[in-house]
């Protein structure tokens, strides 16, 4: 459920991220930050919220920080890295070194022990199998989010990060099991195996 004022919280947030300059020399900050310690119930000092708002997109979403200022702290996040790749037949390969080699560029091109994946139907069974999740794309890269009304801090995402069509990273933030479960079997439909990266 939405804590009371969550809208003007997150409206001051986007004010006290117009200044660009030093946090110090805000010269609406300690009236900003009297203004968010009413909103939230919380005590809060200029330079904690000066900090937190500058350029709050660069470690969470609006949404994110706002529940940071209601409770003191992110909320947590379960992401789960899920990479898939297909050894042509007859290689047999050790997981770790292979996925050190298809992540970076230079060696990437050279492995010659996988196959190229199918990207563009992937992606499409994908979307068939999130469908009423949003999806967001760019070059090289497809987001699929789900977001909670009453809990919008909470997004749900799958992110999809090709290596020159020879690997494919599958990012799970806040994802049931049951649907990564079901993203892991329209892999093994394209003969992937699945490694988890270690930390």
């Amino acid at each position: 459920m939405l804590p009371e004022r969550y809208e003007e919280v997150k409206e001051l947030i986007d004010r006290i991220a117009e200044y660009y300059g030093p946090v110090e020399e805000n010269p609406l900050l300690e009236e900003q930050t009297a203004e968010m310690c009413r909103l939230t119930g919380r005590d809060w000092d200029a330079e904690e919220v000066g900090n937190w708002c500058f350029e709050y997109w660069s470690r969470a979403s609006l949404d994110e920080t706002a529940y940071f200022f209601f409770h003191g702290d992110l909320p947590e996040a379960k992401v789960i890295e899920l990479v898939f790749w297909k050894l042509k037949p007859g290689v047999n390969m050790e997981p770790q070194p292979l996925f050190e080699k298809l992540r970076y560029i230079k060696t990437c091109a050279k492995v010659k022990a996988v196959e190229l994946l199918p990207m563009e139907e992937i992606v499409s069974r994908l979307e068939e199998l999130l469908s009423g999740w949003d999806r967001q794309e760019s070059r090289d890269r497809s987001v699929f989010q789900k977001v909670r009304p009453q809990e919008p801090w909470h997004t749900e995402e799958v992110r999809l990060f090709g290596y020159e069509d020879k690997m494919l990273s599958i990012t799970c933030t806040n994802v049931s099991e049951a649907d990564r479960t079901a993203v892991l079997h329209l892999m093994e439909g394209f003969g992937c195996a699945v490694y988890h990266p270690k930390d």
